[in-house]
């Protein structure tokens, strides 16, 4: 979840997540003994693992009476947090019986201004629990302590302010569109049908790792520093440079299915997906047949499976369509898969 707000003339965004972790802490007389701290694995939240937290427990408490146990809860990776970002959280600490049902509840509110090299601080309590015969008897059962830590935190992130610095919008992918629209220092020529787009090894290499392999090595277009493209006409492999350089695609209504089989050609992988999308979004009954066709040749299971159900859906018209009748005679095997969902319906 995130939301937008502004307060004092600055710009903030809200990126907001929750982390638990079970602690379960054996041989709990043995700890007191030793009367050691004891550091619980980090943990984070599923989403997000580059946000780490840790429990740490006194089994004899940080005071000198040794009648309580202290648990404290700490932020283990500061590092994912750059300087203008502040940190407010809320733990809630649970002990648990043997039915994992909660005995004791203490909550705390967090709030802090992180900075990378700031050394690890924790917050919690010095009297957790108190060790009396109830804790003795009831919650330290066999010997083992099991604890729960709840964290919900956000991180605020401040994008600008009005006291005179201003983060500017990231323009990476209009930098690299106008090296290639301007021919700003090619190396590297794609002939399509005649026609010669100059690129950079360089971007097409870091995009595609065929690109990259064909570059890397001795290859007869690494050394004429040309690539010869004869399969792909010329609306496609504009619509794939402009994606290599911006990461975007205007013509996927229209070149869909041209653009898959692109893609998978020079294993542009987002750009494949993408494709994917358009399609499914746009299936209709004359091409539901050749859509299957198309992702059943280049391995789009989630794409196929979408195709085969709307013939299912719509099998009556798609019996009528050009696609169909060429499928019983091309892909028997689809068509054979295609009447096993119909009958399966």
């Amino acid at each position: 979840m995130s939301s937008s707000f502004c307060k004092s003339d600055c710009q903030s965004k809200i990126h907001s997540d929750e982390a638990s972790y079970v602690w379960t802490i054996e041989d709990f007389h043995l700890h007191e003994a030793e009367g050691e701290p004891l550091d619980s694995p980090p943990f984070s939240s599923v989403k997000n693992n580059q946000v780490k937290w840790y429990m740490e427990l006194y089994p004899n408490g940080e005071t000198d009476e040794n009648d309580s146990v202290s648990l404290n809860v700490y932020l283990s990776e500061l590092s994912s947090f750059e300087k203008s970002k502040q940190i407010f959280a809320k733990a809630t600490f649970l002990v648990l019986n043997s039915e994992n049902n909660e005995k004791i509840k203490e909550s705390l509110d967090i709030k802090e201004y992180l900075h990378p090299d700031t050394p690890n601080s924790g917050w919690g309590f010095a009297e957790f629990i108190k060790k009396d015969e109830y804790f003795r008897n009831k919650l330290l059962l066999n010997n083992t302590l099991t604890i729960r830590c709840e964290v919900k935190f956000s991180d605020l992130s401040f994008l600008h302010c009005d006291s005179g610095i201003e983060m500017p919008e990231c323009d990476l992918s209009e930098n690299f569109a106008s090296f290639f629209e301007n021919q700003i220092l090619t190396d590297v020529i794609l002939s399509v049908n005649g026609k010669e787009y100059p690129a950079h090894k360089a971007i097409l290499a870091a995009r595609s790792p065929v690109f990259c392999a064909m570059f890397k090595h001795s290859t007869k277009e690494n050394e004429l520093n040309r690539v010869d493209i004869k399969d792909i006409n010329e609306a496609v492999v504009e619509g794939m440079l402009k994606y290599i350089y911006t990461g975007k695609c205007d013509d996927l209504d229209e070149l869909a299915e041209e653009l898959l089989v692109a893609a998978d050609k020079y294993d542009l992988r987002r750009l494949k997906i993408m494709c994917a999308k358009e399609l499914i979004e746009g299936l209709s009954a004359e091409d539901a047949a050749n859509v299957v066709i198309l992702a059943d040749m280049h391995h789009l299971e989630d794409l196929k499976r979408e195709a085969i159900n709307f013939i299912v859906a719509n099998f009556a018209q798609v019996l009528n369509t050009v696609g169909w009748k060429n499928m019983l005679v091309s892909n028997p095997h689809l068509v054979n898969e295609v009447c096993q969902a119909v009958a399966r319906k």
